[in-house]
Order: C-alpha cells, then structure tokens, then sequence
C-alpha cells in the first residue's frame, strides 16, 4: 500500500498549489514534528503528511485520495485521538490553511481550516463578542464544533454544535464534491453537522454564531476563576458540600472537582477548580467552600479568552493521553468518595499516571437549549465524570485504561438512564449513549449512506 500512494503522490504534486507540502520521508525531523500528537494511543506513521494551502488544495487532495482508494484522514490541531493513520494512508493536517473573520454586523465569525480554538477567541474579543469554546487553547476550532463542544460558557451560550450556522464541506459524493451548507441549502446536512459533522466530510470553512462580551461577569466578558485545595482525607465532606454547591442554580458557578497530584509538590489533593459567571462577590456562590477553610483558595478576573490559559500544561503533546467522559444526570456524592481509592491504586501500581486526575464537572444551570434540532442531544446533562489520563509507560496502559474504566463504572451506576457517553470523547460503545433516540439513529444512518456510504470519514453510523 506504501508504494501506492507513493507512485501516485506526483500525480497530486502536479494539481495542487506549489506551496503545498507533501512530507514523504518519515525519518525526518519535519515529518515527526508534524506526525506529533496530543496522544501517542494508537499513534501510527502514514506514508505521507499533506499539507494544503488553500480550500482548492484540500478539494483535489480528497479527490485524489478518492481516486486511488487511498485512506486519509484530516488532522487540526492534533488533539483528536483518531487524527491518524498507517501505512498505506495520509493525514491532511490544515495546519497551513488556517483564517478567521467575524462579522460584528451579524454576530458571526467564519473559521477556515486549522484554527486553533484561542485563536478564535482571541479574534472574537476584539470585536466585542465570544463564543463557546473548551479548556484546551490549541484543540482545532472547527473539530470542537462538530463534535459537540462542551464550553465553558454551556449555559449562556449551549454546546459548540449549538452555534454552527453554516459550512463548507468536502463530501465524498461523486467522487469529491464541495458542499456549501445552510439552512436553505442542504439542511438536512447541517444537522448531522451540528454534532456529528466529523462523519460526513472535511469541513473547510465553519460559520459560527458569536455572543456580546456583555453576557458575561460584570459586563465585561469576565469569568472568575478560582481553586480550591482540601487534603484527600477530607473528601467525603467536601464532596457532600459540594453536591448541594453544583445543584444551586441561582448561582453561575461551573467547573471541576479534581482527585489529582498536582505538581511541583506531587502531594495527592482534592482540588476544586471553579467558574463564575455573575456579578456577586464569590464569596457569595463559593461560601460552603470558604467555610470548610481549604488549604489554599485562590480566585480572579480573566478575559474569557483567557480563562483556559493556566491550563496551557495540559495542551502539550506526547505521552499516553485520552479522556474517560461519561455526561450524568446527578452527582453522587458516596460514589466519588470511592474512586479516590481507585485513583489511589492507579498511582500505587502505576506511578507514572501521577498526572492523571479523576475528575468530576459540573454547572450548576444546565446548557442552552438552542430552538433548532440537531444530532446534539445531550442538552439535559450538565455534570460529566470528565477523567484526563496521562501516563508514560506504554505497558501500563491497560492497568491504567482499567483503572479509568472501574471508576467510570462507579460513576455511573447501574441505570443505563443515568448515563450518557460525550461523542468528542469516544467512538466506541454503544452509539446509541452518544446520539439518543431512534429518530435521530436512523436519519444519521440514512444522511451517513447518502454522503458517504463507502465511509471514506469512518465508517461510524454505517455499522
């Protein structure tokens, strides 16, 4: 299969711009530095790396993949786990085609190929606006969208699916076919995007809604963010404070509670890393936590699209990373107390996981529900065991998968009602925990055969 694709890359050097790069030589160092991801799970090499310019570019690459029956797969910002692919295959990797413009007029910005979800945010607050967007700075912009997209900001703005108003996607119809996509246009289409897009083709450009800063804390698209440190011995009472702080909506409080280890210390800890939206001193949402007199609290302002900047650390590539997200209807304050013990284990037998952290989210008003339908359905979940795993040792990785997966066993129970899985975050299990309702299955299935029923984008709702 190698030797396929490269008799027939010439071919795609001859129609594309000629500023267009194709890596071909897996040994050097421009090919591994673009091979790099957040992950190395299932990190395979490709014959080659290509990297377009322009939407042109794009279109005759996935043409001429078509063409000659060779698999790819697009990557943005590196931090899909299925952004990659074998010998035999290639990556589009958008890193080089990247743009963004925001219409203040239309409350709108346009996203093109690999922009990175900071970039996005950034460009937005300079207009006056934001949008919803994740913890991770260098996550792809358009990818998170398509996903789903938890935010920051769920309950203002809903999940990233919720603002998509349009795209332009390179479908594997007739051959290799750029669909522009909209309400008048294909909107059958655009719903399967707005929550599944990653299935139906390379989405090149994006439009998304954007919000007035105004929404946020004092007017001034602010969120306070502050951390709260307990020792791990007091979890059973924090977590049963905690239980009654996530269920209070009149308060804009979102954020995690962490069983981690954090550095430079390494000292194991109960860690509350908490959001606030509204406009009262954080003493008032956040008092059951000040009472319980933590270890250390810390709090402040930021620019919204700055609040994911202390996170940086958590965005570095390499290692052996995945999240174990499973979306719940209710805390269960006993349960979390008992995967401390889990953690504790992991670590014990396996101490190169120290950076792992069991990890419970939650907002304590749930998404906005957008007026349109789509293949989004996770609009009635608002708490989500949300576990990073992050070990280095490649043979400890099924000890440590299965110390993730007892502890998403324990949060979740027995009622398969109480659970669902969060389709960013896994492509296994029962599809049906990630896109609910029959209804909704069987018109994915049927737009998944008409776009692509050879399933060039996965073969995801064609099984």
């Amino acid at each position: 299969m190698s030797v396929h694709v490269l008799s027939q890359l010439p071919l795609l050097q001859a129609t594309v711009a000629s500023d267009c790069q194709i890596l071909q030589d897996p040994q050097s160092s421009t090919f591994q530095d673009h091979l790099r991801r957040w992950t190395d799970i299932d990190r395979q090499v490709p014959t080659a790396i290509i990297l377009p310019r322009t939407e042109a570019d794009c279109l005759k690459t996935v043409q001429w993949a078509l063409q000659h029956s060779i698999p790819l797969v697009p990557s943005s910002g590196g931090h899909s786990a299925w952004s990659t692919i074998g010998e035999g295959g290639v990556i589009i990797d958008l890193r080089n085609y990247t743009d963004i413009t925001v219409n203040k007029e239309t409350k709108t910005a346009t996203l093109v190929g690999g922009v990175l979800s900071k970039q996005v945010g950034v460009r937005l607050a300079e207009a006056g606006l934001f949008t919803a967007l994740g913890n991770g700075n260098t996550v792809g912009a358009i990818p998170y969208f398509l996903g789903g997209g938890a935010s920051i900001t769920t309950s203002i703005t809903g999940f990233g699916s919720d603002q998509i108003v349009a795209a332009r996607v390179i479908t594997a119809k007739n051959g290799g076919t750029l669909v522009e996509v909209t309400e008048q246009d294909h909107p059958e289409l655009l719903w399967a995007l707005r929550g599944a897009g990653q299935f139906f083709g390379l989405v090149t450009q994006l439009t998304v809604r954007a919000h007035p800063l105004t929404l946020l804390r004092r007017q001034q698209g602010l969120i306070w963010v502050g951390t709260f440190v307990f020792p791990l011995e007091r979890t059973t009472e924090v977590a049963r404070v905690m239980k009654l702080l996530m269920a209070d909506a009149r308060h804009a409080t979102a954020g995690l509670m962490m069983i981690v280890a954090p550095p430079p210390q390494r000292n194991p800890a109960l860690v509350i890393s908490a959001r606030y939206t509204g406009d009262e001193d954080p003493h008032v949402p956040f008092g059951p936590l000040y009472d319980l007199q933590p270890l250390l609290a810390t709090g402040s302002e930021v620019p919204v699209q700055n609040a994911s900047d202390a996170r940086e650390v958590l965005c570095a590539k390499g290692d052996f990373k995945q999240f174990g997200v499973v979306g719940l209807h209710d805390f269960d304050a006993d349960a979390f107390v008992r995967t401390v013990d889990i953690w504790k284990k992991m670590i014990a037998e396996c101490p190169d996981a120290i950076n792992t952290g069991f990890n419970f989210q939650w907002d304590s008003r749930p998404p906005f529900a957008p007026e349109a339908d789509s293949a989004m359905c996770l609009h009635d979940i608002r708490y989500w065991q949300n576990n990073l795993i992050w070990h280095t040792d490649k043979a400890n990785r099924n000890k440590v998968d299965g110390y993730n997966a007892e502890c998403i066993a324990i949060m979740r129970g027995p009622d398969e009602s109480r659970f669902r899985d969060f389709q960013n975050g896994t492509r296994t299990g029962l599809i049906e925990r990630r896109y609910q309702g029959t209804a909704r299955l069987e018109k994915l299935r049927r737009l998944k055969r008409e776009w692509d029923p050879q399933g060039v984008f996965t073969t995801q709702l064609l099984d």
